[in-house]
């Protein structure tokens, strides 16, 4: 993963979804923090392994790189993770 500095701003400050932007570089620290806390013991990927734990699917870029947006799949699970890690 990239690390982007805090202070770098992509979007301008009348953006409609400004709220969804500032909070990207949480979503990617807990992303960090979560891969920290994954083993791949299990034989499943990162990926899917987030989706069983934590109820929401990471969407690709491209195929390849995590991007700031993702699905919630089971609202329960996701809960546990904002509060743990949001």
């Amino acid at each position: 993963m990239a690390n982007i500095p805090l202070d770098f701003q992509d979007y301008d400050d009348d953006d409609p979804n400004i709220e969804f932007r500032r909070s990207r570089q949480k979503y990617w620290s807990a992303l960090k923090e979560l891969k920290r806390e994954y083993s791949d013991e299990d034989n499943i990927s990162f990926i899917q392994w987030v989706e069983e734990k934590y109820g929401f699917i990471i969407t690709l870029e491209n195929g390849i790189g995590i991007s700031d947006v993702y699905t919630v799949v089971n609202e329960a699970k996701f809960v546990f993770f904002k509060l743990k890690y949001l």
